[in-house]
């Protein structure tokens, strides 16, 4: 099976939740800091930009999840 090689069975369900509440909370934190700061008098920026150092930040925690 597909699944069982990226969810193995030694995961537990905690480590499931924590994984889930640390990605909900960057992209929450994420969607309110770029409506902050797209909507400040500031210069502004191309939103590509926020989503490349977005997904570099997700990619970091990921691994520093993983490596625990």
């Amino acid at each position: 099976c597909l699944c069982c090689t990226y969810f193995p069975d030694n995961v537990t369900l905690l480590f499931k939740l924590y994984c889930l509440a640390v990605m909900t909370l960057m992209a929450a934190v994420y969607t309110i800091a770029l409506r902050y700061t797209r909507t400040s008098d500031k210069e502004l920026y191309f939103s590509t930009t926020a989503v490349c150092i977005t997904e570099v930040i997700k990619l970091l925690l990921s691994v520093g999840i993983l490596a625990k």
